[in-house]
Order: structure tokens, then sequence, then C-alpha cells
């Protein structure tokens, strides 16, 4: 189905083969925005990994309901899960890479004040809701059967103690280390990756020797200094590449 036409809602609202969905954003989205009416077919996921097939029996100005034609398991997920430690940047970068990330198959992003980060890039509870909104329209468009997550903000060390559980814990370096592709191909598609990506002002000397601490590699994205934004998108990117 084409991608406007993927949507998610709550998990509770797929459990019986009749929806009543009280959803007036959606309803207004699919009535109004894509004039969509009873007998279109769209496809609701659960944001675990299912999706239906429904078909519109009824819109209103709050809500939508439907008959499921058909459940099945949710398609667009990659092979490799990996979750992203990205540091605070700019608001409007910061959107563009978290959006980014999303689209590329990252499964969770997390926040992370670094040493270098500004006091300006700071997150409250609106942000928050506003960076998940913004995840929720990146993993529609792209077509992703599972929703991934934003996380609050944590500090370095707790990015690193989360991070180290990974099978394969990386840091993205702009000094002298092993390419991301080596590490990545020696790695032959671990379970699990984490990436931490630094910001603007880049990675301070203490924060490199915390990682090693918590055993997370250094890697390389090449000769070339990229943008705080642009480095973890080309790092997945790489990734989706390597491991499908």
């Amino acid at each position: 189905m084409k991608n406007t036409l993927h949507f998610f809602v709550d998990p509770t609202t797929l459990t019986h083969d009749e929806i009543d969905l009280d959803d007036s954003a959606l309803a207004h989205q699919l009535g109004r925005v894509l004039r969509l009416g009873p007998g279109a077919r769209v496809l609701l996921l659960d944001g675990l990994g299912m999706a239906c097939e429904v078909e519109l029996t009824a819109l209103t100005r709050t809500g939508l309901r439907g008959l499921v034609c058909e459940r099945r398991p949710a398609a667009g997920e990659p092979s490799w899960h990996a979750t992203l430690f990205l540091a605070l940047l700019r608001p409007e970068r910061f959107e563009w890479a978290l959006q980014k990330a999303v689209e590329l198959g990252v499964t969770r992003v997390v926040p992370v004040v670094f040493e270098r980060s500004l006091p300006s890039d700071r997150a409250d509870g609106k942000k928050i809701e506003r960076w998940q909104r913004i995840v929720r329209e990146a993993a529609e468009q792209s077509c992703r059967g599972v929703l991934p997550r934003v996380e609050a903000p944590v500090s370095f060390v707790a990015a690193c103690q989360a991070a180290a559980s990974a099978t394969l814990p990386l840091l993205l370096w702009e000094g002298q280390a092993p390419l991301l592709r080596e590490r990545l191909r020696a790695a032959n598609k671990p379970a699990s990756i984490s990436l931490l990506s630094g910001p603007e002002g880049g990675i301070a000397p203490a924060e490199l020797t915390t990682a090693s601490e918590h055993g997370i590699m250094p890697v390389s994205l090449g000769p070339r200094i990229l943008r705080a934004e642009t480095a973890p998108v080309a790092a997945i990117a790489a990734l989706g590449y390597e491991y499908g």
C-alpha cells in the first residue's frame, strides 16, 4: 500500500475485527486531507510488529470505524537492531537527524548531553512529545512496521553504561580510528548495535576515555569531518548497506 496509507494506532484498538477508533487527528487526515471515505482501505499498525488492513465504514470529526480485512506481520523493519545515542544539537538539526535515523531503520533514539553540548540544547517534556511525533510521521512515511522510541535525555556517562550492553557498541570519532566499515564487517551482523554520535563541538578527550573504559570502540567515517547531524545518518546508512 502507499506510504501515506500506513498509520500507527493504539495496539488495543486492533484486538477486534470491528475497529472503533477515537482519534480526531487521524480522522481529519483520512477524511479532510486524503479525502477518503467509507469503502477505502488503510493499513493500521500496532507499532509492535503487526498490521491490520482495514476497510473504513464511517468517518466522523472525532474518529473512525472500520472492519479488519486482513491481519499480517508488518513489513519494513531491517534485520538489524540499532540504538542511536544522539547528542543534543540545535533543534532543527537534531530533528532532521532524528527523522532520517528513523527512516533508515533505528529502533531507538536516546538524546545525550555531551560535555560540549550547548546550554541551549536542552529538552523538556514538550520537546520530547514533538520528537515522538516526528518519529511517528517518519516511521509512517517510510513504511516501518515497529514504532521507534525516543527516550528522555541522559548524561554521557549514563549513555555509555546503556550503550555498553549492545553486542557492538561504537562511538563515531572524528580522530584517528578504524573505519566503521571494517568494524561492521568484522562483527558479522551483531544482534544489537549502539552508536554514540557527538555534538557540534566534537567529543572531548575525557569522553573518549570514558567510552573506551566501557568497552565502546571508536570508529571513523573517513577523512572528511562531517556535521554533527550528518555523521549519524551516514553511519546508519552504512549499517543498512552492510547488513540489509
